[in-house]
């Protein structure tokens, strides 16, 4: 079945904001378990999983939704000045020439995010995605959408861009990410990462190729 469509992940894939995210959920962490995270703990348990719901994976304790939502707020703040001050917090490698590859071919392109609606409003603003995505179509955290690796947000991305899961494109840098376009029926998934996570995330079914950046990999390769 010819591929007609991109789904993208956007933490760790349009940004390799690996150590800024490793680095707030570090402090979450420290605060409900005193320790901090593992590469393979971000890898197979927090990459692509809604904040609230590592919260509760990551405490301890029996937490009040009052105070899941206090340590999600606190940990998007966090984030979010990480964000506006650091350098690594900017597009992946090859990926401008990438997104003006599939606007000129007038390939149809959504993202699929963990993320809260106010954090891709700012990524949006800070990384001019206007220019190739259109912020109506983009599948956030809205409290609505069952996390990865349940299918929703894939099935939804794909609906808004009027394509079958089956012949869309996803890329992605999580385990449960992999898993979630999988089960939605995606047979062309493309892991984005380093070394390591890709020696992990090539393993899993659905997955055709690993790449550590966009400059690894040309729209005319999946779209033939």
């Amino acid at each position: 079945m010819k591929n007609k469509g991109v789904i993208f992940d956007f933490n760790g894939v349009i940004v390799d904001d690996y150590p800024l995210q490793k680095e707030a959920w570090n402090k979450v962490s420290l605060q409900l378990r005193n320790r901090e995270v593992t590469d393979e703990e971000m890898l197979k348990n927090i990459r692509g999983v809604q904040t609230k719901k590592t919260i509760r994976w990551m405490s301890k304790n029996p937490l009040s939704e009052e105070e899941v939502n206090n340590i999600a707020k606190e940990k998007d703040n966090y984030v979010k000045n990480l964000n506006s001050t650091s350098p690594l917090f900017c597009l992946n490698k090859g990926l401008d020439r990438f997104f003006d590859d599939l606007k000129t071919n007038n390939i149809p392109r959504t993202i699929a995010t963990s993320s809260s609606l106010e954090g891709m409003q700012f990524s949006f603003d800070k990384l001019g995605l206007s220019r190739w995505f259109h912020i109506n179509q983009i599948i956030y955290n809205d409290g609505s959408v069952k996390s990865k690796p349940a299918p929703d947000a894939y099935l939804l991305a794909a609906e808004k861009i009027n394509l079958d899961p089956r012949v869309c494109v996803v890329f992605e840098d999580a385990v449960s990410g992999v898993r979630a376009a999988y089960a939605a029926g995606v047979r062309s998934i493309v892991a984005v990462g380093t070394d390591e996570r890709l020696s992990e995330l090539t393993k899993l079914p659905g997955v055709i190729k690993g790449i550590h950046n966009f400059s690894e990999v040309k729209v005319n390769e999946l779209f033939e």
